[in-house]
């Protein structure tokens, strides 16, 4: 397959060079990174490792339409790159988000209709610097069709698979979605306030305590909105959390750059949708307003 990842930083440099060992693929991101990648290669380490070789531009400019596409921008840029992948989406191009935070999903749909395909990555990649990304897991990218084409998810799962990326197809793809966004919203912004690893809610009685209490104001917004999560939320938190102890968030690893973070899009979504429900949500907006105030 020619497959284009458009927004290749961590986790997007991670998949697209672990597929680059089957298929054509060309990673669409930053000058810096993408210059380094192609005078030196994509050098992975950590739980995977190697030196891999996609291809490597900075816009959709000059590239053919693909068989599949992936983005993998942050989530505030996810109509942005829907207006740039246009030239090389064809009409049977895969179009599929590969992203935390919710709200990506409608979007392309909204966007591509049947072609959109939602995966949902269960990973550790951190962006050392150019040409290089730190691997700390590789678990699996929950695949699946909001819109009934599943046969279009079996394609992606198995190019993923193949290339040693695990995956799995999901009939209920927005619970995959939910189940993550709870998750994030229950570790990232509080790391991301105290400067500390995920471990740190681990070992600090009143962290995970403020950890359960998002936690469980996010399950009633997703119970409330028809979303089924796994019967106990706090305890696949907890999973995540002690699987990933020595991990530093993405928020984290934002807020420590200076750059923007996918607050908006995890805590702020989840206070939006459980407004809408009724639902009151001053956990989860205090920790919204807190991050936002470090931009």
């Amino acid at each position: 397959m020619n497959i284009a990842v458009f927004g290749a930083g961590a986790v997007g440099s991670l998949l697209g060079g672990l597929l680059s060992t089957v298929h054509e693929v060309t990673l669409i991101g930053r000058r810096e990174h993408m210059d380094a990648v192609r005078d030196r290669r994509l050098r992975l380490s950590g739980t995977v490792s190697g030196v891999f070789s996609p291809a490597a531009v900075e816009s959709v400019s000059g590239i053919d339409v693909q068989d599949a596409v992936l983005i993998t921008v942050k989530a505030y840029d996810t109509e942005a790159a829907l207006s740039n992948i246009e030239a090389i989406v064809g009409r049977h191009t895969i179009v599929a988000t590969v992203q935390n935070g919710l709200g990506n999903a409608e979007k392309l749909v909204r966007a591509y209709g049947p072609r959109a395909i939602v995966g949902v990555p269960v990973l550790g990649a951190t962006y050392l610097g150019p040409g290089e990304i730190k691997v700390s897991g590789l678990k699996e990218v929950v695949v699946g069709s909001t819109v009934g084409q599943h046969g279009s998810a079996v394609r992606l799962a198995a190019a993923l698979t193949e290339c040693g990326v695990p995956s799995r197809i999901s009939a209920s793809i927005m619970n995959e979605v939910w189940s993550k966004a709870v998750v994030n919203a229950s570790i990232n912004p509080i790391t991301a306030l105290v400067g500390k690893e995920n471990g740190s809610i681990l070992r600090d009685d009143g962290l995970r305590e403020l950890s359960r209490a998002v936690c469980l104001e996010a399950a009633r917004t997703a119970d409330a909105c028809g979303i089924l999560l796994a019967s106990d939320p706090f305890e696949r938190v907890m999973e995540i959390v002690r699987a990933t102890a020595g991990n530093r968030s993405s928020m984290l690893q934002d807020v420590e750059r200076g750059r923007r973070t996918e607050i908006d899009q995890i805590n702020g979504a989840l206070v939006r949708a459980g407004e809408a429900k009724g639902i009151d949500m001053p956990i989860n907006r205090t920790l919204w307003s807190l991050v936002r105030g470090k931009r």
